[in-house]
């Protein structure tokens, strides 16, 4: 990093401040100047983050909803699979330094849909069930403002050994 360059964003940072609207804003610029993602793209938001469990959320969009009007599958699965990944790392943060972390691959997704909606936000809480040193499980509830589960998604990480 040279003097010019803003200090990367980090997850430590997200718990110190609440994981606020400033947080936020810094964490998506961030990956938009590296060439963008899913995350900055569609503003998922961290809401709340420990070793093992991480809320998400996101806003209903019109570029999030499948042909009938109603959140795509594929946003429900994505917003839990950005949760788990999250909580894979917060599970490695507790005997890793940060740049000794390698990315937890995401190598199988099973998800239940069971029913969605057409408005409003949409809340995954992910909890890692299994914390293995090369693969972690993890299962995500994705709910809707009020509170009733949309999906139940489980996702399998590789942990590839630096």
């Amino acid at each position: 990093m040279t003097e010019s360059e803003p200090p990367r964003v980090t997850f430590d940072d997200g718990i110190a401040c609440g994981f606020d609207d400033a947080w936020h804003e810094r964490w998506w610029a961030q990956m938009e100047e590296t060439g963008g993602n899913i995350i900055a793209a569609y503003r998922m938001r961290m809401v709340e983050a420990n070793d093992d469990r991480v809320v998400m959320s996101m806003e209903y969009q019109p570029a999030a909803r499948q042909g009938t009007g109603v959140y795509a599958a594929g946003i429900l699965m994505q917003l839990a699979d950005v949760g788990a990944t999250s909580a894979c790392f917060g599970h490695m943060r507790k005997t890793m330094a940060p740049e000794d972390m390698p990315f937890p691959l995401s190598v199988q997704i099973s998800t239940n849909l069971l029913r969605n909606t057409d408005r409003g936000k949409i809340i995954s809480e992910t909890r890692l069930i299994h914390g293995g040193r090369s693969l972690m499980v993890a299962e995500s509830t994705v709910r809707d403002e009020e509170g009733r589960t949309l999906a139940v998604v489980t996702t399998t990480h590789m942990v590839p050994r630096r």
